[in-house]
């Protein structure tokens, strides 16, 4: 990791350990407040819809459920849920995806939280996901620390109005997705957050009316990915706002091999923003150098033979005003896309397009311009 690497990793862990030792203000606690005594657990058994459940430094060997609304976990990141042998370090909410009878087709279950909040602790060493929430409204996972998950360190799935801001994730070369993984979900801002170390940075799937704004991702196989896949509930991905994001350097060889039949096998070493079948993804403003296969990438869905209701092409997206250089470099020998470039754009589609980026190499040569915004 060079050394502006790893200024940029220091400063956001200073200000995320530092926010996260802050004391609960008194307020809070007044008639709801939980400290914690033996486990995480025992404590939500315990609350009420409106208390919050303050954890004292320490580890704690357990992978604790919240099976009801506006419950609030607070802590700094000195306390620390290690999940080793749990599926998640925490979940949120009990509910599954299941078949509809009739249509044969997968279905969320309904929204079941109503409001909830962690704030803070280290969730580490789950085998599949630091925190899973499922059927929740109103979330909000902010300044914690998600370490050496195997899949994903943040994972809402079937909710709605969500924030995840101001965490450190990293998958620590452990994981074989994403660090942040928002899937079949609307209206989610993903902001201020530090990710690497895994596959993917932060992958948008299949969700709609989300944003992802002020994040830093480095040292990813991918920064930023977008893209629709097949057999889920939504079968699109759809208004999703990219900005003011740095993306850099997201190098890490792939783990998954790219004979695997997982679609994570397919991505490239070295790939900055990556949009495959999302459409009206605005891309705007964001700094992505030093990736070595491709800055900014637009590409036909290659799942959409497995769905039929999955639309193949990627439609009406802008990428506007980025600083998009250095990339291409070195290209994935398994995996390339293109020859390297900083943007690509891999599609039949000729309602997408491009205005105001500083770049070098585009592939097809001169599509941004051929593309032009109006």
């Amino acid at each position: 990791m060079s050394n502006g690497t790893e200024s940029l990793r220091t400063g956001l862990v200073a200000i995320i350990v530092g926010l996260g030792m802050a004391v609960i203000p008194a307020a809070a606690l007044a008639g709801g407040g939980i400290v914690v005594t033996s486990t995480i657990q025992a404590a939500i058994d315990a609350a009420h819809p409106g208390d919050t459940i303050v954890v004292p430094p320490g580890t704690y060997h357990e992978c604790p459920v919240v099976d009801k609304d506006n419950i609030t976990i607070h802590g700094s990141t000195s306390a620390k849920i290690d999940a080793t042998g749990c599926d998640n370090g925490l979940t949120v909410g009990t509910g599954q995806i299941t078949i509809d009878t009739d249509t044969g087709l997968p279905v969320c279950p309904p929204i079941t939280i109503h409001g909830f909040t962690i704030s803070g602790l280290t969730i580490k060493n789950a085998e599949e996901n630091g925190i899973f929430i499922m059927g929740a409204t109103n979330f909000h996972v902010t300044l914690g620390k998600y370490i050496a998950n195997h899949e994903y360190g943040i994972f809402p799935r079937c909710s709605t109005n969500g924030l995840i801001d101001l965490n450190l994730v990293d998958a620590a070369q452990v994981a074989d997705d994403a660090g942040i993984y928002v899937g079949v979900d609307d209206q989610v801002v993903v902001e201020k957050n530090f990710v690497t170390g895994g596959p993917i940075g932060i992958e948008i799937e299949n969700t709609i009316n989300t944003v992802v704004r002020n994040n830093v991702a480095t040292g990813n196989t991918s920064g930023i990915l977008v893209v629709v896949l097949p057999g889920l509930p939504r079968a699109s991905t759809d208004n999703v706002l990219i900005e003011q994001n740095v993306i850099t350097r997201n190098n890490y060889p792939n783990p998954v091999p790219p004979t695997d039949p997982d679609d994570v096998a397919l991505i490239p070493t070295g790939t900055g923003i990556l949009n495959v079948g999302g459409d009206r993804v605005v891309i705007r403003n964001n700094v992505v150098t030093g990736n070595n296969s491709v800055g900014i990438a637009l590409v036909d869905d290659p799942f959409a033979p497995f769905d039929p209701r999955i639309d193949p092409l990627v439609n009406l997206n802008k990428v506007q005003g980025n600083v998009v250089l250095q990339n291409g470099k070195s290209p994935d020998p398994d995996r390339a896309l293109t020859p390297g470039a900083d943007l690509v754009y891999l599609s039949l589609s000729t309602d997408n397009c491009f205005a105001n980026n500083f770049f070098k190499i585009d592939f097809p040569a001169g599509v941004a311009s051929a593309l032009a915004c109006p």
